[in-house]
C-alpha cells in the first residue's frame, strides 16, 4: 500500500459558508493524499465523512477521516457517495486538517483509474456515460453479442438502480416485467460475480417459454440449463408478512421452473456490479404447470425437503438432489421481498419469483470451462410429493 503523500500545493478556497467553515475553521491550505481502503461512509448533517484505513510506514493500521458537505448541500446539487462502498482501495486527496488525520475531501481516485469529485458536473457527466453503456450492453445481449465489463464504483442500492434503467432500455425488445430471480442462497462458496448475501434481477415477459419448447443451441453464447424452483405471488399481504406461514399465505402455487441464463461478459472484466446491472444475463424461463399449495406446517415441511431430479428423453435420470441441505424456499422468498423492499419495490400479486438454482446445471456449449456439453435432447426436471397424482414437472427439449 502506497505511504501517505504530502502535496505541497496551495489553492483558493471555494466561497461559501459551508466551505468557508470547513476549510478555514478545521483545515489548512495544504493538500495531501491518503491511500487505503474505505471502512465507512457517511451520507449525513452536518458533513458527510468517509472513514479510510491507511497502513503506515511500520504497517500499522492508521484510519483517517475524510469530510466533505453537508449532505443537505451535496443533495441540492445533486450528488451522492452512492459510487464509495466500504472495501474499496483507493487515494483520496485534499486539504490537510487541523485535527491529526482528517482531510477535506477534493478528489477520490480508485485503483482501476477512475476518480470521483465532489461536484454536480462530475456527476452529471459520469450518469450519461453509464446510460450511454446500458444502451450499449442492452442492444448487445438483446443481439447476442458479447457484453463489456462494468466498472462503474458504486454501492449495490446504487448499482440495482442502474439495472433498473438497463431493464426498461430492454422492455421494448423482451417484454413487461413479470417477476423476478434471485440467486447465490445456496449452501457451498459464493460465485465470485454475485454480492455475499445474494443476487437478484427481473424476469420479463419475452423470456418466458412455455413446458416443453424446444430451443437450439444458437438460441444463446454461454448458455446452460438449470433446474429451478418458483413461486408465485397470491397475495399483497406477503409485503408485510412477518412469520414463514404468514408468508406461505402470501403466494398461492410452486411454479415447476427451469431456465436457461446467458451470461455472455467479457470475462476479464465481469464485475459483481456489472451482473447486477446486466440483469444476471438472464435469457430464457420455463414454467410449468402451477401446484395449488396451503400456508400449513405440513407444505412448509413438503418445501424444505422437497426432492427433485432432472431427466433425459429415454426417463435415464441425470441427477437428484433434495431441498435439504441446500437452501429453505421461504427464507429465500423472505430476501428478495425485504432486498427488493429496499429499492422501494413492493411484490404484486401473480408474480413469479424464482429462487435460483438447486444444484443441477448442465452446459448447453462445447467448450465451456464449467463442464462438458449436455448431449441428451430433454432436460426434464420433476418435482415429487407436491402432487397427488405424480411428479410436478418442467421441460426443456433441446433441438440439434
Amino acid at each position: 500500500m502506497r505511504r501517505l503523500i504530502p502535496v505541497f500545493i496551495f489553492m483558493m478556497v471555494a466561497a461559501g459558508a459551508e466551505a468557508h467553515h470547513a476549510t478555514v475553521a478545521n483545515f489548512t491550505r495544504e493538500v495531501i493524499s491518503v491511500d487505503g481502503v474505505i471502512e465507512q461512509v457517511r451520507y449525513q448533517n452536518p458533513h458527510a465523512s468517509i472513514l479510510i484505513r491507511h497502513s503506515d510506514d511500520t504497517g500499522k493500521d492508521v484510519f483517517w477521516l475524510v469530510e466533505t458537505a453537508a449532505r443537505t448541500t451535496l443533495q441540492r446539487k445533486g450528488i451522492t457517495l452512492d459510487v464509495l462502498s466500504a472495501g474499496a482501495r483507493i487515494t483520496a486527496t485534499g486539504l490537510k486538517g487541523r485535527r491529526a488525520n482528517t482531510m477535506y475531501l477534493r478528489q477520490i481516485r480508485f485503483d482501476d483509474g477512475q476518480v470521483f469529485t465532489p461536484d454536480a458536473e462530475s456527476v452529471t457527466i459520469r450518469d450519461a456515460r453509464i446510460r450511454e453503456e446500458l444502451q450499449q450492453m442492452s442492444d448487445d445481449f438483446v443481439n447476442l453479442r458479447m457484453m463489456q465489463g462494468f466498472h462503474h464504483q458504486m454501492n449495490l442500492e446504487t448499482a440495482y438502480r442502474w439495472q433498473d434503467e438497463m431493464v426498461e432500455i430492454m422492455q421494448p425488445a423482451l417484454g413487461e416485467v413479470v417477476g423476478y430471480k434471485t440467486g447465490g442462497h445456496n449452501a457451498g462458496p459464493t460465485f465470485p460475480t454475485f454480492p455475499p448475501d445474494g443476487i437478484r434481477a427481473y424476469i420479463l415477459s419475452g423470456m418466458l417459454r412455455e413446458d416443453g419448447h424446444a430451443i437450439r443451441v444458437e438460441d444463446s453464447k454461454v448458455g446452460f440449463l438449470e433446474a429451478d424452483i418458483a413461486f408465485r405471488v397470491g397475495d399483497a399481504s406477503i409485503n408485510t408478512a412477518d412469520t414463514d406461514l404468514e408468508i406461505l399465505a402470501g403466494l398461492d402455487a410452486i411454479i415447476p421452473f427451469a431456465e436457461v441464463p446467458d451470461p455472455y461478459y467479457d470475462p476479464e472484466t465481469r464485475t459483481v456490479n456489472g451482473t447486477i446491472v446486466a440483469n444476471m444475463g438472464t435469457r430464457l424461463s420455463f414454467t410449468g404447470e402451477p401446484v395449488a399449495i396451503e400456508a400449513t406446517e405440513e407444505w412448509l415441511d413438503r418445501i424444505n425437503t422437497l426432492k427433485f431430479a432432472v431427466l433425459d428423453e429415454h426417463d435415464t435420470v441425470i441427477q437428484a438432489g433434495s431441498m435439504e441441505g441446500w437452501y429453505e424456499p421461504i427464507i429465500v422468498v423472505r430476501w428478495l421481498r425485504d432486498q427488493l423492499a429496499e429499492s422501494g419495490k413492493e411484490l404484486i400479486t401473480g408474480q413469479l419469483l424464482s429462487l435460483g438454482n438447486i444444484g443441477i446445471i448442465r452446459q448447453i456449449h462445447e467448450g465451456s470451462s464449467r463442464g462438458p456439453a449436455y448431449t441428451s435432447n430433454q432436460f426434464r426436471l420433476e418435482y415429487y410429493g407436491i402432487r397427488d397424482d405424480g411428479p410436478a414437472t418442467v421441460t426443456i427439449n433441446i433441438d440439434r
